[in-house]
C-alpha cells in the first residue's frame, strides 16, 4: 500500500497487525448501537434481512476475521483471547466458515500482498500525510485496497453490483458486515491520517519530493510508542462514558443534528476521510518524536502536556464516534429508502 522506504521491522508489525482494532470491539459497538437507533422503518426491515443481527453485533466481524489465517488444512480461524467477547457472536461453525471463506479470497489479491501483508488487513485504513487538506487517491498512503475504496465496495454491491478489483465480497451479508465495521475505521484519526518521519524524528510530507530513503512511515502510530502502549492503540482506547451501552437522548439527538452529504454515497466515504484527515492533524499536534535507538523503525513520543492530551483525545473521540453512527445509519437509509 505504501509506496516508500519499508523497514523489516515494518512489515513484521503490518504481518501482526490483528491485535488492532480501530475504536477498539466496544468503540465498533457503539457506533453501530447508534445507528441502529436511528435507522429509518424500512432500512431496519433490511439490515435484519440482510444480516440477521443489530449493527452494534456486526461491527465487530472485520476484526475478528483478522485472526484466521493459513495452515496446513487451509484458511482457519484461532480466536484472541483478549477479544473474545466481541467474537463470540461469529464462533459457530457456519461463522467460523464465513470468516475463513472471507480471507482466503481477499489473502493476497491486491499489491499489499507482495509486501507480506494480507490485502483484507489493508482495508481497514489509508495513510494520508497529515499535512494535506484532503484525501486524494494521489497520495502516497492511497490505494485501491484502502479503507475509502474497501468502503465504495461495500455500497456497489449492497446497490447489488459486482465489487471492484481486488475486493471479493460475496454477497450482500459479507458487504454490510464489512459496511458496519469499516465505517468506523474511517472515523478513527489514526487509520486515515499519518505522520512520516525522518531518521531525526522530524515530520516530513512524503508527496513533497522527500527521498524515499530518508522517510518512514509509522504505521498509523503503531510504531510510536508511549511508555508500554504505542499511540495507535492508545487512539483506539475508548473511555467508559462511550460504551453502547451509555448511548442516552442527548447523544441520539446530537447525531441527528448531522446533516447528510447531499451528493450520491458513492461520495461519501472520500469526504468522510478528508474530514478525518483534518481530525488527525489534532492528533499529531503538539507532539514530538524520537527515533528509538535501540528499535530501528520505532519512535518515542513526547508530550507537553500528556494529561490535556488525552482530554483532548477523547473530545475527538466522541465527535468522530457520534458521526461515524449517524453516518453509518444515513448510509443504509440512503441505500434502502
Amino acid at each position: 500500500m505504501l509506496q516508500i522506504l519499508r523497514a523489516p521491522a515494518l512489515l513484521a508489525g503490518l504481518l501482526h497487525a490483528s491485535a488492532a482494532m480501530a475504536f477498539s470491539a466496544s468503540g465498533h459497538e457503539f457506533s453501530g448501537a447508534l445507528a441502529d437507533r436511528l435507522l429509518s422503518p424500512h432500512a431496519a426491515r433490511q439490515v435484519q434481512l440482510v444480516l440477521g443481527m443489530k449493527l452494534a453485533v456486526a461491527a465487530t466481524w472485520a476484526d475478528c476475521a483478522k485472526d484466521v489465517a493459513p495452515g496446513p488444512a487451509g484458511f482457519h480461524y484461532v480466536p484472541n483471547p483478549r477479544f473474545h467477547p466481541a467474537c463470540e457472536h461469529f464462533e459457530t461453525p457456519p461463522g467460523r466458515a464465513r470468516m475463513a471463506d472471507y480471507v482466503r479470497r481477499n489473502w493476497n489479491v491486491c499489491s499489499s500482498a507482495s509486501e507480506g501483508v494480507a490485502c483484507h488487513k489493508a482495508y481497514h485504513f489509508s495513510d494520508v500525510a497529515v499535512q494535506h487538506e484532503r484525501y486524494d487517491r494521489r497520495f502516497i498512503g492511497t490505494s485501491d485496497h484502502d479503507v475509502v475504496s474497501a468502503l465504495n465496495a461495500t455500497i456497489a454491491v449492497l446497490r447489488e453490483r459486482p465489487a471492484p478489483p481486488p475486493f471479493s465480497i460475496r454477497d450482500r451479508k459479507e458487504a454490510l458486515l464489512l459496511l458496519a465495521h469499516l465505517v468506523g475505521d474511517v472515523h478513527q484519526p489514526l487509520h486515515v491520517g499519518a505522520v512520516y518521519l525522518d531518521a531525526r524524528g522530524a515530520p516530513v510530507d512524503p508527496d513533497a519530493g522527500a527521498a524515499a530513503s530518508s522517510v518512514n512511515t509509522t504505521r498509523g502510530g503503531n510504531s510510536i510508542t508511549d511508555g508500554a502502549t504505542n499511540l495507535h492503540a492508545l487512539w483506539d482506547a475508548i473511555p467508559p462514558q462511550l460504551q453502547p451501552s451509555r448511548i442516552d437522548k442527548a447523544r441520539l439527538a446530537a447525531a441527528r443534528r448531522i446533516a447528510a452529504n447531499p451528493l450520491d454515497p458513492s461520495a461519501w466515504p472520500a469526504a468522510w476521510a478528508t474530514e478525518t484527515l483534518l481530525a488527525s492533524r489534532e492528533a499529531f499536534d503538539g507532539l514530538a518524536f524520537q527515533p528509538d535507538a535501540a528499535k530501528p523503525g520505532r519512535w518515542t513520543v513526547e508530550y507537553a502536556d500528556r494529561a490535556a492530551y488525552i482530554e483532548r483525545k477523547q473530545a475527538i473521540q466522541a465527535q468522530q464516534l457520534l458521526r461515524a453512527g449517524a453516518r453509518l445509519a444515513q448510509l443504509l437509509n440512503a441505500l434502502w429508502p
